[in-house]
């Protein structure tokens, strides 16, 4: 007797309880959806996910050896050297040996670059709302908290804030609605 083909059910069908009831299932199908709405719009400026986090990077700490980006962002340092191509390419970012260590190539933004990313951020902007549309601003703005909150209890250093200039204070990131700084994307 040959086995039967089962397809999963078409988007419009109820999800098992099981699953519906999980904030994990809940919080990974969103986080999908974020995901590929930001894509979508980041595509249509000529940049992947990773190539946008390397920009908020780069904006944010100023030059870094690529290595270290690469920790930082949590994307493996042989797929990492694609991304940066890919910017150079463009004018989006240098690459200059670092005279130090002539294996280490230190990266910076250009000025291209940061205009890139400016474009890049209000496209995001404007994809995020949609995605949380069912929430109310004082509701995104929980759910932002609550994430973050759990995300620092995991990870503390990167979800950390400078409190003042230097790295001996920080504080949680407490971010609210219309706050949309870079922050360590999970791409």
């Amino acid at each position: 007797m040959p086995a039967k083909v089962v397809t999963m059910a078409a988007p419009e069908s109820p999800l098992p309880a099981a699953l519906r009831r999980r904030a994990s299932f809940a919080l990974v199908r969103l986080g999908m959806l974020a995901r590929q709405r930001c894509a979508d719009r980041l595509a249509a400026a000529g940049l992947s996910q990773h190539q946008h986090a390397i920009l908020c990077c780069l904006d944010e700490f100023g030059p870094a050896c690529q290595v270290d980006i690469a920790a930082r962002l949590g994307i493996d340092t042989g797929d990492i050297v694609a991304f940066f191509d890919g910017l150079q390419q463009r004018g989006l970012v240098v690459r200059e040996r670092d005279p130090r260590d002539r294996r280490r190539q230190i990266v910076s933004l250009t000025g291209s670059g940061r205009q890139a990313l400016v474009e890049c951020e209000q496209l995001l902007d404007a994809a995020e709302p949609g995605v949380l549309a069912a929430l109310s601003e004082p509701e995104q703005a929980e759910l932002t908290r609550l994430a973050v909150r759990v995300l620092a209890d995991e990870a503390p250093a990167a979800w950390a804030v400078p409190a003042e200039p230097g790295p001996a204070k920080s504080v949680p990131a407490e971010p609210g609605p219309a706050k949309s700084g870079p922050v360590r994307p999970a791409w």
